[in-house]
């Protein structure tokens, strides 16, 4: 493994031991109801949640979970979401254009853990070298 490689891995573990801490802070202060859940999985629809309604066009469930493919289903998916509903999270709400639909939607409190995980995250990947060039491809 060059020094790189290193830098990358080192970058994952330290990522890793950081959610772990924070998931059990998030625990302990009643945000979420639950410890065992996949921690991976709730990063995983955190950031698909946030992503599109950033992008001005918010996930169903249904569309949330076709990201999982084979490695959760509807149901376990369906499950995360309403931990993170009942920790105030996100919201469904009706889809006004085709009232069959909800819309899962970040809340201010997702938007504030959001900004301390990508801080978090920035921080840990500056620690292992990570230099931003300002896109530039050629950096």
């Amino acid at each position: 493994m060059d020094a790189q490689e290193r830098a990358l891995l080192a970058m994952d573990v330290a990522w890793v031991q950081w959610r772990s801490e924070f998931r059990q802070k998030l625990f302990k202060d009643g945000v979420l109801g639950r410890p065992m859940r996949s921690v991976f999985e709730a990063d995983m629809i955190f950031s698909i949640v946030a992503h599109h309604a950033l992008k001005g066009r918010p996930i169903t469930l249904k569309e949330l979970a076709t990201y999982f493919g084979m490695i959760a289903t509807e149901a376990t998916v369906s499950r995360h979401i309403d931990d993170m509903e009942q920790g105030g999270l996100v919201e469904r709400r009706l889809d006004e254009g085709d009232r069959r639909r909800m819309f899962l939607m970040p809340t201010r409190r997702l938007e504030g853990l959001g900004h301390e995980f990508q801080q978090a995250r920035l921080r840990i990947m500056r620690e292992n070298g990570f230099v931003w060039n300002g896109g530039n491809s050629a950096g």
